[in-house]
């Protein structure tokens, strides 16, 4: 981990010497633009400087000695793979977006195209340790409405805020464009997504820091759009880290906010009014540079006295029909009593969401739309949604009419084998589903675009009151827990040493594929031997993939009797990459001991594996800690040992302490292509060799 940090410390280091050299040598040619209220997303500037440049650049400040000298500022707040070495950290391309409320706003793109977002803050009049303890309340905000905040930067001169990127820019720059000419088409059901997605986004917020987070800067500039066309609130908290005298003179704000220390809910809710407004009629609420000026929309929509003149304010480009301009009059109706003049009349963020969903269910069955290949079924017919475009060959009739063989109760439900005329696939019905049918509908589609050898493969998925059901292959080579603890089964098996390296780097491929979906957010969430198939070249496939997020909760009494599960886990609503990892490691000790993931001793005591192998590696350093079915091929020791040393490091008590899996994933090539070569020493010597580098990383297990 310590390699991430140093990573992304010279990234920021790079990033803000490109912008300050940028600014030094451009000063007097920048666009006004860039200092423009509207110019967030709207506005652009790139600029780039030769490796060599930049390395001179920062021996001639200094800079490489003082990351030398001093320890890394920039802290991660999620699970953010930092996939790229300081090379790629030089190189990055630097871009300005535009100059905002509290900051400048950057992205820097690597050559293998990750991109982030550098948010530059003006003076912040906070001590360091104030300023960490308001980021880390702004971080706990995990939402797929809600732009995440995945990293921070403090010293001295700068603070600086870490976002995910998103490619298709802000709202404002959706709805007018750079000079309110060049407007991109957007329709209603688009509109009516982005008004959902961020309400869903600000209400979530507003449930965080007992009840009493404020966003206190919603506006167009900073809601953008997720792969669903959902809105997505940005730039959260950082109106409670700079001081300001006086609010920006743009008329989203509520007219009782005078400086940014009085921002309150009522006051988000009074700007989420002015959005929607912002929606139906395409009038800026703020100045547009070479463009329109700003439009004061709530005395405009209140100039039309009557419902059925609402019309003469709305966008013509979405007056189609009858039904659309119905519900636009409901969204202004919405619109206008979220911005009230008096607090106690306007209505709190979660009654807006239910509102604005009741228009979206209105709007689709009154629309009658079909179903098609991605689009969200609104309706409880009993469809199925394909996650691919093609001819389907089944529907849910023919699931139903199917002949069927329970395979097996799980965790989140029960596993069928469905015998179709044409194919044989594997329905998995679920259990306790409280997510609604936007999230369900969103986590599918994640897990249907997934496409990758070592992932199994959801072909279709159902939503209804009753039903819950995801579809996937038909996998007939069983699971690796069988193949590893069901030796009563006849035509059981040992597996070899080979077949348990391939398994391992298979799973390791497929599970750091995952990590990289959503942005680089998935999360699997089970992950343990039973989920693990074969596929047809025999390595690790991974299967039910992110069904941790769409059901209920497990109990914290029932994970910690669980084995597979790390032990920040309360319930399985937190789980998170750093829990995969850990989950990934007990599955690595299941290889390399052929012992389950928990057992029961003979004092009746439940023990976790993780448990076992760290009372072995305190007390006697043995090769009895393998499996006695591989301890009998040749050659393997150290590629054995090797397995084993990665499995410690993956189940370090300490999330902070674990490696990513895309590291786990290339030691695991590494072994596989056997690249150490040479002499080997014994296995005896070489457990003796890593059990000082191995006790510390797992002292805390204790």
């Amino acid at each position: 981990m310590s390699a991430n940090y140093d990573n992304w410390e010279r990234l920021v280091a790079a990033v803000l010497k490109k912008v300050q050299l940028w600014q030094l040598f451009h000063e007097q040619s920048r666009s006004p633009s860039i200092r423009s209220e509207a110019s967030d997303s709207s506005s652009s500037s790139s600029f780039d400087l030769s490796y060599q440049d930049l390395a001179f650049d920062f021996t001639s400040l200094g800079i490489l000695s003082k990351l030398q000298k001093e320890p890394p500022k920039l802290i991660l707040v999620s699970d953010f793979g930092a996939e790229f070495d300081v090379e790629d950290v030089y190189l990055a391309h630097a871009e300005l977006l535009g100059r905002g409320t509290f900051g400048s706003a950057y992205t820097a793109e690597m050559e293998n195209g990750l991109k982030i977002v550098v948010k530059r803050l003006d003076s912040a009049n906070l001590s360091e340790l104030e300023f960490k303890g308001r980021v880390e309340i702004v971080g706990n905000v995990r939402h797929q409405n809600v732009v995440a905040l995945r990293a921070y930067y403090t010293s001295k001169d700068e603070r600086a805020m870490l976002y995910d990127y998103y490619s298709d820019g802000s709202v404002f720059a959706l709805l007018h464009g750079q000079t309110g000419e060049n407007r991109a088409s957007v329709d209603w059901d688009t509109r009516l997504k982005i008004a959902i997605g961020a309400a869903r986004g600000i209400a979530e917020i507003h449930t965080h820091n007992g009840g009493n987070l404020v966003h206190g800067n919603v506006k167009a500039s900073n809601i953008f759009l997720n792969p669903l066309n959902y809105g997505c609130v940005s730039d959260l908290g950082l109106t409670n880290m700079i001081t300001a005298t006086s609010m920006p003179k743009a008329l989203c704000y509520a007219p009782e906010i005078k400086k940014t220390q009085n921002v309150s809910q009522a006051s988000d809710v009074y700007s989420f009014g002015i959005l929607l407004l912002e929606l139906i009629t395409r009038k800026s609420p703020v100045n547009i540079v070479n463009g329109p000026k700003a439009v004061d929309l709530v005395k405009l929509v209140n100039s039309v006295k009557r419902n059925e003149k609402f019309a003469k304010v709305f966008d013509v480009d979405i007056l189609k029909n009858s039904t659309v301009k119905e519900n636009m009059v409901k969204m202004a109706q919405i619109g206008m009593s979220c911005a009230a003049k008096s607090l106690k009349k306007r209505p709190r963020m979660f009654e807006v969401v239910k509102m604005l969903e009741d228009l979206q269910m209105m709007n689709t069955e009154s629309s009658n739309l079909n179903t098609k290949s991605g689009d969200i079924q609104m309706t409880n017919k009993k469809e199925l949604v394909f996650v691919e475009n093609g001819n389907h060959p089944f529907e849910l009739d023919d699931l139903l009419r199917a002949s069927a063989e329970v395979l097996g109760k799980g965790t989140f439900g029960t596993s069928y084998k469905a015998m179709l005329s044409e194919t044989d696939v594997l329905v998995k019905r679920l259990k306790g589903v409280t997510v609604t049918l936007y999230e369900f509908h969103h986590q599918s589609q994640i897990i249907g675009k997934m496409r990758h050898g070592n992932v199994d493969r959801l072909r279709a998925y159902h939503f209804s009151q009753d039903e819950k059901l995801m579809v996937y292959d038909y996998q007939d080579r069983g699971s690796v827990s069988a193949f590893l603890h069901d030796k009563t089964a006849p035509d059981w098996r040992p597996l070899d040493w080979e077949a348990r390296l391939k398994i391992a780097v298979g799973a390791a491929k497929g599970i750091a594929h995952i990590h990289r979906q959503d942005g680089g957010k998935f999360v699997h969430g089970n992950i343990k031997s039973s989920n693990i198939f074969l596929n047809r070249q025999k390595y690790g496939l991974v299967a039910n993939a992110g069904l941790a997020k769409l059901v209920e909760p497990i109990r914290r009494s029932v994970v910690r009797n669980l084995g597979q599960f790390a032990p920040e886990v309360n319930d399985t609503s937190n789980v998170s990459q750093a829990c995969d990892v850990y989950s990934f490691g007990v599955l690595l000790l299941e290889l390399a001991t052929g012992r389950p993931a928990q057992h029961t001793n003979e004092e009746g005591d439940v023990v976790s594996l993780v448990r076992w192998v760290q009372l072995v590696v305190r007390e006697e350093w043995s090769d009895e800690v393998f499996d006695v079915e591989i301890l009998r091929y040749k050659d393997v020791d150290e590629a054995m040992v090797q397995l084993l040393q990665i499995a410690m490091e993956c189940v370090a008590f300490s999330p902070e302490g674990r490696p990513r899996m895309f590291e786990v994933m290339k030691m695991l090539e590494e072994i596989s292509t056997g690249m150490n070569k040479g002499e080997k020493p014994s296995i005896q010597s070489r457990l003796e060799d890593v059990m000082e580098d191995l006790l510390p990383r797992i002292h805390h297990g204790f």
